[in-house]
């Protein structure tokens, strides 16, 4: 990661033939951009990002990018989004190759391609970015890169999932809890999902509720967990998880679901 950083900088230089005064310029109109748009100028925002960028600074590519992705400031274009994240993401601006990869993926101002948004990804994933680790996983475990490969997207959830990467970490358990391309380990699935539950992905939430409801193999029924975790998930508007909730209630005594209440006001504060 440092190595990418260096690199861009060195660029950056050569390209000026300043040397260091010239590369302070171009980081202190970046800057200013970045200060500009905090403030909600995105015209003078975009004057520096474009100023910075034309010299090769590939983090006021990225800026650019997503100006345009997002249209603040300025009407929204994809295609011109695309443009700037591709310059962005050819220097290993990781976020800009997580963002281009993700555009190729579902043909979004680019044509849709599978192995060029696969590409992108990658080397986002190679300098450890959580996302395209995760997105990675995913694409093996639909068996869009190599068929049936499942082993290569418990490893890339692995990774996503070690830096906290909810999604992941979901993804995951659900592969210990069926055995996909991992041994089955009941515990380690609810492990996972506690951890993504936690962050408030609403599918592990709601996963996670109907484990302890339903005293799957290796998960104690334990009502009061079962409820905090449904009455989240309900909560977020899942339907599936508002009947179990119902289906527990029916089955727990007052008592106890004053005591799970306050465990969900816990959870939520």
């Amino acid at each position: 990661m440092k190595f990418t950083i260096t690199l861009i900088m060195l660029s950056c230089c050569l390209a000026l033939v300043v040397g260091t005064i010239g590369c302070q310029n171009v980081e202190a109109n970046y800057q200013e951009g970045v200060t500009a748009l905090e403030a909600g100028d995105y015209e003078t925002a975009m004057q520096r990002f474009r100023s910075a960028a034309e010299e090769g600074h590939a983090g006021a590519q990225a800026a650019i990018g997503e100006l345009y992705y997002r249209g603040e400031g300025l009407p929204r274009d994809a295609q011109e989004a695309a443009k700037w994240y591709r310059l962005a993401a050819e220097q290993g601006h990781v976020d800009a190759q997580v963002t281009l990869g993700w555009m190729y993926n579902e043909g979004t101002g680019v044509a849709q391609d599978f192995p060029e948004a696969i590409k992108w990804f990658r080397l986002a994933a190679d300098q450890g970015h959580p996302g395209a680790q995760n997105n990675l996983g995913v694409r093996y475990r639909q068996g869009k890169i190599d068929k049936n490969d499942v082993k290569m997207a418990v490893s890339w959830f692995q990774k996503a999932a070690d830096q906290g990467m909810a999604p992941a970490q979901y993804a995951l358990g659900q592969m210990y809890l069926n055995g996909e391309g991992v041994q089955q380990n009941t515990e380690k699935a609810v492990e996972l999902y506690t951890h993504a539950a936690t962050q408030g992905l609403l599918e592990a939430q709601a996963d996670l509720g109907y484990l302890y409801a339903s005293r799957e193999d290796k998960v104690p029924q334990d009502f009061l967990i079962a409820y905090k975790w449904l009455s989240l998930a309900a909560i977020k508007g899942d339907r599936i998880a508002k009947t179990d909730l119902e289906k527990l209630a029916a089955t727990m005594t007052n008592s106890q679901i004053e005591e799970a209440k306050e465990l969900v006001q816990k959870e939520s504060s």
